[in-house]
């Protein structure tokens, strides 16, 4: 079954320490930490933050030829976890009452979405697959983490 979800925050994964976007239930409490890039990570934060970088960004590139082909985004789908690694998929309409589904990594699938105000979907399997193998004192700490960063420090630091 398909959970819609919202970018909730950006954190940093104090283990790994690189960047995570949370996704929220939309009708729910559950999350999702999504690990991203730092270059992914400047791209969504550049979109949340509405700055306009003097050139377009590779994400913006996409999503350019995507509307001048005909193509609108539907929807970004987070459909599959494989090896630790979570997979997404864009569902594209095209002109011709036809859509097409592309498999794309997380980070970028997010990056468009929030371009093109696309809804923002999980399978439900993945919310209980990836707590299944958190403990509660992780869990806890990575949410103590998250509360205690300014989101605007983040975008701030990114466009350095």
């Amino acid at each position: 079954m398909l959970i819609e979800v919202e970018v909730s925050s950006f954190a940093v994964d104090p283990a790994r320490n690189t960047p995570v976007i949370i996704l929220k239930e939309v009708s729910g409490k559950r999350m999702l930490p999504v690990p991203i890039g730092p270059l992914e990570a400047s791209a969504i934060a550049i979109e949340s933050l509405k700055v306009t970088p003097d050139k377009p960004l590779t994400i913006d590139l996409g999503r350019i030829i995507m509307e001048q082909l005909g193509g609108t985004l539907e929807r970004v789908i987070i459909s599959d976890i494989i090896d630790n690694s979570l997979h997404a998929k864009i569902q594209i309409s095209r002109g011709n009452n036809s859509m097409v589904m592309i498999d794309c990594r997380p980070c970028d699938a997010l990056a468009l979405a929030m371009r093109c105000k696309a809804p923002l979907y999980v399978l439900d399997f993945l919310f209980e697959k990836l707590q299944t193998g958190n403990s509660l004192s992780d869990e806890e700490k990575l949410r103590k983490h998250i509360s205690s960063i300014d989101t605007l420090d983040f975008g701030h630091y990114i466009l350095e």
